[in-house]
């Protein structure tokens, strides 16, 4: 089947890095799918120290591209845990939001919104004017 293919996606563990069975991936699918990956998936990123990532991501590049590929582009990182919890805040959104003086703060460069969100009981409708900045 894996012949039949345009793309294969390897999907690697952040927990698994440490062990080398991982490692046959890149020969599976060059056998399987005559080619190499563009792109890996890597995750469990909630649950893997954040202090040597740059290193994880290197790992998985030089493993899947030995030849010179230095770029960590082609490895994505992801978090299902993030990703529910993301759903979760989008689908909240949807029907309501903190009114904007609660989140704003001139000095952020992001808004921490969830707790607010989740916990307004009567909230501003939006607006169907976009706002300036």
């Amino acid at each position: 089947m894996a012949s039949d293919s345009n793309a294969i996606v390897p999907i690697v563990s952040f927990k698994e890095i440490p062990r080398s069975d991982w490692k046959r991936l890149p020969e599976l699918v060059a056998n399987g799918f005559n080619g190499r990956a563009d792109v890996v998936v890597c995750t469990h990123l909630d649950q893997a120290s954040q202090d040597n990532m740059d290193e994880k991501l290197r790992t998985v590049t030089r493993t899947f591209w030995p030849k010179g590929v230095t770029n960590t582009n082609r490895v994505v990182p992801c978090s299902s845990l993030m990703g529910l919890s993301a759903k979760d805040l989008l689908d909240k959104s949807c029907r309501t939001k903190p009114p904007f003086k609660a989140i704003w703060n001139k000095q952020a460069v992001g808004y921490h919104v969830r707790g607010l969100l989740f916990s307004m009981a009567c909230a501003e409708q939006p607006s169907s004017v976009p706002p300036k900045f």
